[in-house]
């Protein structure tokens, strides 16, 4: 197995992202990285339709993609797209467009095979002493809650349609309290169902820029440092703390934050997000990760060209 090259797609409700991977000697190596912002479910709320702009920058940046694709000779790839394509009124509009301009195929994933990837991708964090928990991911345009008990061989996962670009639009649609109840609800009935056999605090993995965006504010590291913050343990207090803090705090300082600036209003969204799973779920500690659907992708790439 000698210089093959894999790559994994994420068309996200905020980013758009790639990476690829060279394999040697049964290693793995990334040699290209990349993400661009094209809020593609913005205004989706309004009338479950992709905004021209945000189609455009969506195309644009697939396209480049393409040409890394065959710039470093991909053998093998696979791109997905999660809850953007789910809700939008015509996906295969979008999945045929892509294809005619870039031609990539897309395959839209259902909630559950989101969660999956974003399990995989966690492997590293999960082991004898750490086999049960939960992982969230607070997206764009949606957040994963997962149970999982390896020992039992259990995986329980819900979606919530809320995430840190559409829980604004929902808010301006159906008003702050009916949204606020809606999450809090679709929180406590996962732990009525999904957790009703579990009586202990739990491991929790965050697997979201919610979560890496707090741990960095929480460490007042000055700029946004991966090596600083991926794989950080913290007590959920000390989240939880760090989170209502930013909540109360002005919004022109939020905005001077070094790892927060424009993105100030997307935090807010996500951490009142995250704040309702702290006061929904007992958790024991916490692992921050930056890792997602695309390591999980590269994760069964890997496997699958190891088998052959």
């Amino acid at each position: 197995m000698t210089n093959t090259i894999l790559a994994a797609i994420d068309i996200g409700s905020h980013n758009c992202r790639l990476t690829i991977v060279k394999i040697r000697k049964q290693r793995s190596k990334v040699i290209h990285n990349f993400s661009y912002g094209t809020n593609l479910i913005k205004n989706l709320s309004y009338n479950n339709e992709f905004d021209d702009k945000n189609i455009k920058k969506t195309m644009q940046c697939l396209q480049r993609f393409s040409k890394k694709l065959i710039e470093f000779e991909v053998k093998k790839y696979r791109c997905i797209a999660t809850e953007a394509c789910r809700q939008v009124i015509n996906p295969e509009f979008f999945v045929n467009r892509v294809k005619e301009l870039t031609g990539i195929s897309v395959e839209i994933i259902s909630s559950y095979e989101e969660a999956k990837l974003s399990l995989k991708s966690c492997t590293n964090y999960i082991n004898k002493d750490n086999n049960e928990g939960i992982i969230f991911d607070i997206g764009g345009g949606s957040t994963e809650l997962t149970y999982f008990n390896l020992e039992e061989q259990e995986f329980k996962t819900r979606s919530l349609s809320y995430g840190v670009i559409n829980r604004s639009e929902k808010i301006q649609i159906y008003g702050e309290e009916f949204v606020k109840k809606e999450i809090n609800n679709h929180f406590l009935s996962f732990k009525n169902n999904e957790l009703k056999n579990v009586k202990k605090e739990l491991y929790a993995i965050g697997s979201c820029s919610t979560a890496t965006t707090l741990c960095a504010i929480f460490q007042n590291l000055k700029r946004f440092d991966i090596k600083m913050i991926e794989g950080f343990s913290m007590k959920p207090f000390e989240m939880m703390k760090i989170a209502e803090s930013i909540i109360r705090m002005d919004k022109e300082k939020l905005k001077m934050m070094p790892c927060v600036g424009s993105r100030y209003n997307l935090l807010l969204n996500g951490t009142l997000i995250l704040i309702e799973i702290l006061k929904t779920i007992l958790i024991r500690d916490l692992i921050v990760t930056q890792k997602g659907l695309r390591d999980g992708i590269l994760n069964d790439l890997i496997l699958q060209y190891e088998k052959n």
